[in-house]
C-alpha cells in the first residue's frame, strides 16, 4: 500500500518513529559540583563545639583516683580528653606527650580509641603510667593503644619519626618550683628527679627556657603539618620577681615556627581551699588559681626558602 502526499504517515513508519524520538530527548546529567567536601576539624556536634569554645574552663578537676596518685604536677585526663576531641578528627589517631608524667594524656587518648605515646624521665612515674593504661575501664569497646618510653624529652626526634604525630598535649616542668619552698600554699618540696638532665633541676631561668626550646624543637619535627600542640603552664613568682612563664613559652614556640593560635584559661579555684592574704600588709600579691592552655599550630606548608607558612 502507498501513501498519498496529503495522507498522514503510519505511526510505524521510520518518519513517525523519528519524530516521536526527537520529542523525548534524554535528560541531561547535572554538572558535577567542583567544590570539594570540607574537611572536619573534629567530630563534635554544635552544642559541644559552643560549650568548649568558652575561653574559661572551670568544670574540669582531678578525680579521686588521680589525686591518690600523688604526682606533684599532673593535670586530669579529662582535660587532655577534651583537647583531643577538639583538635583531632576520627582519622587523626596519634597523640603525644613528651612530659608524660603518670600518663594523663596517654590514658585519655586510649579511652578515645587513639594511640597515645608518652616520654617520661622518671622510671617510677613511667611505670605508673603503663599500669594506668592496662587497667580496664568503661571505655573498653573503643579502647586504643598506648606506648610509654622511659627517656628524656630531649630525645623526642630520635624516638619518633618525623611528622608521625597528629596532636601534642603536654605540660612541661614549671622551671624548678618543685624544689623550692612554697609560701602561697605551703606545699612541701618534692624533687621530681635527681637527674642532671631534668629541666626541673636547672637553676637559671634563661638556661631552662633554652633547654625547653630544644625539647619543643623535637616536638615540632615529629608533629604533622597543620597539627596542634597544646601546652598547659602557669606563671611563676620567685620572691620579688614575677616570671610570665606562659608568655615566655609562647615566645619559644613562635621562634621555632609554631603559630600562636589561641589560649584558654583553666580555672582551678575549686581546688584551692587554703588561700591566704599573700604579702599582707606590706605588698599586695596575687593568689594564682588558674593555668593557661596555650594552643599552637604547626603551619601547613613551607615556602621555597624553607621557612614555615600557613
Amino acid at each position: 500500500m502507498t501513501h498519498s502526499a496529503d495522507q498522514p504517515a503510519s505511526p510505524h513508519t521510520p518518519e513517525a518513529h523519528q519524530d516521536t524520538w526527537l520529542e523525548q530527548p534524554e535528560a541531561e546529567s547535572p554538572a558535577p559540583d567542583p567544590t570539594p567536601p570540607r574537611r572536619r576539624a573534629n567530630d563534635l556536634d554544635g552544642k559541644a563545639w559552643t560549650r568548649y569554645s568558652i575561653s574559661i574552663w572551670s568544670d574540669i578537676e582531678k578525680t579521686a583516683e588521680e589525686r591518690a596518685l600523688k604526682h606533684p604536677a599532673m593535670f586530669p585526663a579529662a582535660l587532655a580528653e577534651r583537647l583531643i576531641t577538639i583538635f583531632t578528627n576520627r582519622s587523626q589517631v596519634v597523640v603525644f606527650d613528651p612530659f608524660a608524667g603518670v600518663g594523663s594524656t596517654i590514658v585519655a587518648a586510649q579511652r578515645l580509641g587513639k594511640h597515645g605515646i608518652g616520654i617520661e624521665l622518671n622510671p617510677a612515674f613511667a611505670e605508673l603510667a603503663r599500669t594506668r593504661c592496662t587497667q580496664p575501664t568503661l571505655f573498653t569497646d573503643q579502647q586504643g593503644t598506648a606506648t610509654i618510653h622511659t627517656a628524656n624529652a630531649l630525645h623526642t626526634a630520635t624516638i619518633l619519626a618525623a611528622q608521625s604525630v597528629d596532636l601534642v598535649v603536654t605540660s612541661p616542668p614549671y622551671w624548678n618550683i618543685l624544689n623550692q619552698k612554697r609560701t602561697a600554699d605551703y606545699k612541701a618540696i618534692r624533687t621530681y628527679s635527681d637527674t642532671d638532665t631534668d629541666l626541673g633541676n636547672i637553676a637559671d631561668y634563661d638556661e631552662f627556657l633554652q633547654q625547653l626550646q630544644r625539647v619543643f624543637a623535637g616536638v615540632y619535627d615529629v608533629l604533622q603539618r597543620g597539627g596542634y600542640c597544646c601546652v598547659v603552664v602557669m606563671d611563676i613568682r620567685r620572691k620579688h620577681r614575677f616570671y610570665p612563664f606562659h608568655s615566655d613559652v609562647a615566645d619559644v614556640m613562635q621562634a621555632l615556627g609554631f603559630i600562636y593560635d589561641d589560649l584558654i584559661i583553666w580555672d582551678r579555684r575549686h581546688e584551692y581551699n587554703n588561700m591566704r592574704p599573700l604579702g599582707y600588709p606590706s605588698v599586695f600579691r596575687v593568689n594564682k588559681a588558674h593555668e593557661f592552655i596555650l594552643i599552637f599550630q604547626k603551619p601547613h606548608a613551607e615556602d621555597s626558602h624553607g621557612s614555615a607558612t600557613d
